[in-house]
C-alpha cells in the first residue's frame, strides 16, 4: 500500500471541548506498515487527535478513514473489531484482574484473529512470570508492557500509542521503544504520540509537530531531527 493509498488517513480533523478548540484542521496519513510520530509540547492536542481517531471523542469536523472507509462516526468498539487499537495514556489496565485476564479482555473484540496468550508471553517475558498476579501489583513499566500486550493480542492492523514512555525510568523507556520497534518490524502500522520527541522521531518514518492544536511542521522524521526550528523549539540540545 502506497502513500497515495494509506491504511489510515485523517483529514481536516477538529476537536473541541466546550469552547476550547483542542485540535484544528489536522491532516495526516500512514501507509500500511509505516510509523508516524506526533510530537509537540504538553497541551498541543496530540492526545486529542488519538482520542478522535480511536473513537473515544467525536470530532467537530473532519474525516477519519481506515482502508478508505469513512469510520468517523463508528463507535470505538467497532474500530477495534476492524483492527484499530489504542494503547491509552496512563495505561488504564484493570488492576484487580490478573495479567492473564487483562490479556483475554484485549482479545475479546477480535477473537477470531487474536493471538494466543503464549505469543504475548514470548514477546513480554516479564508478563509470563506475573501472569497470575493482579495487574495492579506490577511496576509502572510492567503495567505499560501489559497495556501494549493487551493491544497487540488482538493482532491489530493499526496501533495508536499515547505517551508510552511517560513516567518510566530510562531503562524501561529503552525496553518500551525496543518493543515499539519490534511491533513496527512486524508490519503493524503505528501512530505514536510521545513526550520524548527526539526518541520518537528517531523511530518513526514521518513526523508531525503540533502546536496549539495545529500542525506546525511535517516531514520525514530524519529531516525534522535536523531542522533548526524544530530542534530549538522541541528537541533541545542532546
Amino acid at each position: 500500500m502506497s502513500d497515495e493509498d494509506p491504511i489510515l488517513s485523517v483529514e481536516s480533523l477538529s476537536v473541541s471541548y466546550g469552547r476550547v478548540n483542542a485540535v484544528r484542521d489536522v491532516s495526516f496519513s500512514v501507509p500500511a506498515g509505516g510509523m508516524v510520530a506526533l510530537v509537540g509540547a504538553n497541551g498541543a492536542g496530540k492526545s486529542s487527535v488519538l482520542a478522535a481517531v480511536s473513537g473515544l471523542t467525536r470530532p467537530g469536523k473532519g474525516t477519519v478513514r481506515l482502508d478508505g472507509r469513512d469510520i468517523t462516526r463508528w463507535p470505538a468498539h467497532r474500530r477495534v473489531a476492524a483492527g484499530l487499537v489504542l494503547v491509552p495514556e496512563g495505561r488504564q489496565i484493570l488492576g484487580t484482574l490478573t495479567v492473564a485476564e487483562n490479556l483475554r479482555l484485549g482479545a475479546h473484540r477480535r477473537r477470531a484473529q487474536a493471538a494466543p496468550e503464549s505469543e504475548m508471553y514470548e514477546l513480554f517475558p516479564v508478563l509470563a512470570e506475573r501472569r497470575a498476579l493482579p495487574a495492579g501489583s506490577l511496576s509502572g513499566g510492567e503495567q505499560q508492557m501489559l497495556a501494549i500486550a493487551r493491544a497487540m493480542i488482538s493482532r491489530p492492523r493499526v496501533v495508536l500509542m499515547d505517551e508510552p514512555s511517560m513516567g518510566l525510568a530510562p531503562k524501561m523507556v529503552d525496553e518500551v521503544f525496543k518493543v515499539i520497534e519490534e511491533i513496527r518490524a512486524s508490519d503493524v502500522t503505528v501512530v505514536l504520540v510521545e513526550q520524548n520527541a527526539r526518541r520518537a522521531l528517531r523511530t518513526a518514518d514521518t513526523g508531525h509537530v503540533l502546536e496549539t492544536g495545529e500542525i506546525a511542521h511535517s516531514g520525514p522524521a530524519s529531516e525534522l531531527l535536523q531542522d533548526p526550528k524544530v530542534v530549538k523549539a522541541y528537541l533541545g540540545v542532546e
